[in-house]
């Protein structure tokens, strides 16, 4: 076993679910980078199979999905896994639908397009209890 394989034992999982391949390979490069085990997909078929495959301790979840409503995998997750926190992602985020996600069972919710900074900030915000961050906003 590497040292590698070891240090994914302990590092915090994160699902991603998102349709645009461009933003799941984008989630996924930075947050890789800095050390998460992460699962990305694009359907909520995918999803509800990658948590039973995996425990995860966050998921960041785009609201608009090909497949089933982004709002109702919100409230899936939030009545199955009570513990997760929950990233909504979308491009249209505007008005009062951060409530509407924030009722649906978000944490907290990101606006896209988004930068690198951000994600970090959102996801380290969301998965460090100290609430210490180190990074830049």
């Amino acid at each position: 076993m590497t040292l590698g394989a070891n240090l994914l034992d302990y590092a915090p999982r994160i699902l991603i679910v998102d349709d645009e391949p461009s933003v799941r390979v984008f989630f996924e490069q930075i947050l890789s980078e800095d050390g998460y085990y992460v699962v990305a997909v694009g359907t909520v078929r995918q999803a509800l199979q990658a948590i039973t495959d995996h425990a995860f301790e966050l998921a960041l979840v785009d609201l608009s999905l090909p497949d089933g409503d982004g709002l109702e995998l919100l409230r899936q997750l939030r009545m199955d896994l009570p513990y997760l926190k929950i990233l909504a992602t979308s491009g249209f985020l505007v008005g009062t639908m951060p409530e509407v996600a924030m009722a649906a069972g978000a944490t907290e919710t990101l606006s896209k397009p988004t930068t690198g900074s951000d994600l970090r900030y959102a996801v380290f915000r969301l998965l460090e209890p100290s609430g210490q961050w180190c990074g830049a906003p």
